[in-house]
């Protein structure tokens, strides 16, 4: 005679072995180790969820060359970019910081098409700098919702930025930027 489960009891079971499994995958995305990203010579350490890929632009003004070094990591459908510019010195000396953050916050905009939803100011490790949240309006997927924080750190610009779907959750986004540190020059 084979012994069978009561319905109810099953459904339990069947219910609790779900659980279990759903608790077992969120405490291995919440454990999941992230990469530390200190690259030498660059003005930060931050953590990103994979191995990032360093990309350098350099662009020619009027103002002389600009270099432009990122770091970028995909999770999923989120994107995290670590990045440096080194602002021509004519820039720096003829503007003040807060137009600089200003101008920062206007490329951001422009070239992401976006929507700004907060602008604030912020400090990290004894640098002053702004955060901004704002939508993406031009990917061709739909919007995005993207989270920046950036610093001026001597001759320098670096960024943070966290992007993902617009509506989306922004955890890993915060982590990413919660883990920013500003090294001295």
């Amino acid at each position: 005679m084979r012994h069978l489960m009561s319905r109810p009891r099953l459904a339990l079971s069947l219910a609790l072995v779900s659980l279990l499994g759903a608790s077992a995958a969120r405490a291995a995305d919440e454990g999941e180790s992230w990469h530390d990203v200190s690259p030498p010579g660059e003005p930060f350490r931050v953590q990103m969820p994979a191995a990032p890929e360093k990309r350098v632009k350099e662009t020619s003004t009027f103002a002389g060359t600009v270099q432009d070094v990122s770091y970028r990591a995909k999770r999923g459908e989120a994107v995290f970019l670590a990045t440096r510019v080194d602002l021509p010195g004519v820039a720096t000396f003829f503007m003040s910081d807060e137009s600089l953050l200003g101008n920062i916050r206007d490329s951001f905009l422009e070239k992401g098409n976006g929507t700004e939803k907060s602008y604030v100011d912020i400090e990290r490790d004894g640098h002053g700098g702004k955060k901004l949240d704002f939508i993406m309006n031009n990917k061709p997927t739909g919007p995005e919702d993207a989270r920046a924080e950036f610093f001026l750190v001597g001759g320098r610009m670096v960024s943070f930025t966290g992007i993902v779907p617009r509506g989306h959750s922004m955890a890993d986004v915060d982590r990413f930027l919660g883990s920013i540190d500003i090294l001295e020059d």
